[in-house]
């Protein structure tokens, strides 16, 4: 990844308010989206709770996904990230929503979503009932949101003491909560990059081991007698994929309207673009491995997971998720000039967001109309979507309104990449009580 050298003096700065469309576009999605859910529940209670399920495992999984671009950039201590990186940690603020919301589904909507309720499945009772789904869901996805909030609360608090005295009264208590017990700057920094080291491969690792088991249980058990154990790094890697493209929307919508131009460079759009592309082979790689096994196989219980998504009504979405998510963003990204065009970045990263959509779709509605003649597709899809997408878009503008938009410190180990001797710096300023350096 390249080096975008005047991103070493990232400013302090917050947003002070959201756009006035998005005030009146965020609440107008969110009544509409449950306006529409509950009247889902009322023309064909299945139907809605289906529908529930589908674009709740959407957001979900791109919300985690962006919120895992931050983890491995600092793993990677990918300097070429400073003016993103806060962008893909506010995807953190979906994250209690996110768990809320799937309340719901395991304590409701459950009976019309997996058939082994009402059918138990010999032989795979022992996983497959209700309460051990209900508990290993509930315990999986608070470890793993809460070690995400952690490192999050560990990545923003270096930066909080210097935004404290410019922010409104009434962030101000939330300013103080942030930094109780400070230790000075140069120790906090110091805490903070010795913390994060521990906690970004945690976080890592649970996010493949929670996301892959909610694959099994929210994906893989709709057809309880098949199976495959390249589900799970299939969907959490599109999620991955999602929070990339989402990232690459915000930080380049930001750019426009805030005149980021300065540090949210060309080169940091290339080097976004760059995951985007190679993420987009590696979705494919995914799917391919996974298929060609079943292909060559010619074994009847593994073939009908795919036979229920390749055959009508379904082909037509398989057709269009193979276009959108791979073909037109592998040729579309493919080049240098589309990476660095915010215009042309952002028609192709919508492209693939949405046909990630007709993807977690396709992952889900075949299992439940096996045997369909028509494609159950109509108003109540869209209509939770716009529900969610409000709630998202809630969740990450309170984020990008409270706190500080980039990452100012950088840990030493950054420092010491961009040619940087901290201990001669130290020494040559006298400053001999610290471990870390803030840049000017």
């Amino acid at each position: 990844m390249s080096h975008a050298t005047r991103t070493h003096h990232i400013p302090s700065q917050r947003i002070e308010s959201v756009s006035p469309g998005l005030r009146v576009a965020i609440p107008a999605l969110i009544i509409l989206g449950a306006v529409a859910f509950a009247a889902a529940l009322m023309v064909d209670a299945p139907r809605a709770w289906r529908a529930y399920h589908y674009n709740w495992l959407y957001f979900t999984t791109i919300a985690q996904g962006g919120f895992i671009l931050a983890v491995v950039v600092s793993i990677a201590k990918g300097m070429w990230s400073r003016p993103i990186r806060r962008i893909a940690l506010g995807f953190s603020a979906f994250l209690p929503i996110a768990y809320l919301a799937v309340l719901p589904i395991l304590f409701i909507g459950a009976k019309h979503i997996f058939p082994w309720i009402d059918h138990p499945v010999a032989g795979k009772d022992v996983w497959l009932n209700q309460p051990f789904m209900v508990v290993r869901v509930l315990l999986g996805l608070g470890v793993l949101f809460g070690i995400s909030l952690v490192f999050a609360y560990t990545a923003l608090r270096p930066d909080m003491e210097a935004m404290k005295a410019h922010v409104p009264p009434r962030l101000s208590g939330m300013y103080d909560w942030f930094t109780r017990g400070w230790r000075g700057q140069e120790a906090e920094e110091f805490h903070a990059h010795k913390r994060l080291a521990v906690l970004a491969p945690i976080t890592a690792l649970l996010f493949a081991l929670v996301m892959g088991m909610l694959t099994w249980d929210f994906v893989m058990s709709l057809e309880p007698y098949w199976f495959s154990t390249l589900l799970g790094p299939y969907v959490f890697m599109g999620g991955f994929l999602g929070g990339i493209m989402m990232t690459a929307i915000i930080a380049i919508t930001l750019r426009d309207r805030l005149g980021l131009h300065d540090w949210i460079v060309p080169s940091t759009l290339h080097d976004l673009g760059k995951l985007g592309f190679g993420f987009t082979v590696f979705w494919a790689y995914l799917f391919f491995s996974q298929y060609i096994v079943i292909w060559y196989g010619l074994l009847p219980h593994e073939q009908s997971f795919v036979i229920h998504r390749f055959t009508p009504p379904f082909r037509v979405i398989a057709q269009l998720v193979g276009l959108l998510v791979f073909v037109i963003p592998f040729f579309g990204l493919m080049g240098v000039t589309a990476k660095r065009t915010p215009a042309i970045f952002v028609t192709f990263a919508s492209i693939s967001l949405f046909g990630l959509w007709l993807e977690r779709y396709l992952l889900i509605y075949p299992s439940l109309w096996i045997g369909a003649e028509e494609l159950p597709f109509g108003w109540q899809e869209p209509g939770v979507f716009l529900l969610f997408a409000g709630l998202f878009l809630a969740a990450i503008s309170w984020f990008l309104t409270r706190f500080p938009l980039f990452q100012v410190w950088q840990p030493a180990s950054e420092l010491e990449l961009q040619g940087i001797d901290i201990e001669k710096e130290r020494y040559a300023t006298g400053d001999l009580g610290g471990v870390g350096s803030r840049p000017e």
